[in-house]
């Protein structure tokens, strides 16, 4: 037991020796594919996602973000243009991070099956997980996984539960500003 203490004290110890300075900001974003299920009973769709953020370090390990997000989808029957905007924490351990944000999202439907237009308004939950990869000093390579999960009801012209829940895999690059 103390020494798994202690390699854990260690680790704290090896990666805040390696951590952000306080006040300097993380500026870039991800782009990538989402795999989504509107509910358990969809066969579910396959996104591009865009998802540009600004981080800001209030201590050496804690990263507060502000996020914008861009989403297209198009198949035979649907287009959907999805826009949002949230904010969310990271935790930094080193160059990995484990996080959560909240973010607000409408959304532009066209059916071409029944051609009709609608909006919807959603509100989603997400946890991810990441790693920066530098390239340069002050320049990182971002691959994330996050998990998106639906929370409370719909808006706009939908209504009923927002049961969506999505993964996502992300590849961008985060510039480090100093302060």
């Amino acid at each position: 037991m103390k020494k798994g203490i202690l390699l854990i004290a260690s680790l704290f110890f090896i990666c805040s020796a390696f951590a952000f300075d306080s006040g300097s900001m993380l500026i870039g974003g991800q782009a990538g594919f989402e795999f989504s299920k509107a509910n358990s009973d969809d066969d579910g769709t396959t996104d591009l996602y865009i998802f540009p953020q600004v981080g800001y370090f209030i201590n050496p390990n804690i990263c507060i973000d502000g996020i914008l997000k861009a989403e297209f989808m198009n198949s035979e029957s649907m287009d959907v243009n999805a826009f949002g905007i949230g904010a969310g924490a990271r935790y930094f351990f080193d160059k990995l991070y484990a996080g959560a944000d909240m973010q607000y999202e409408m959304a532009n439907i066209n059916n071409a099956l029944t051609d009709t237009e609608k909006t919807e308004s959603a509100l989603y939950g997400t946890l991810k997980a990441g790693f920066l990869y530098m390239v340069l000093p002050g320049a990182y390579i971002d691959a994330q996984a996050h998990y998106v999960m639906g929370l409370g009801d719909y808006g706009g012209d939908l209504s009923g539960k927002n049961e969506q829940s999505a993964i996502a895999f992300l590849l961008g690059l985060q510039f480090e500003l100093g302060r």
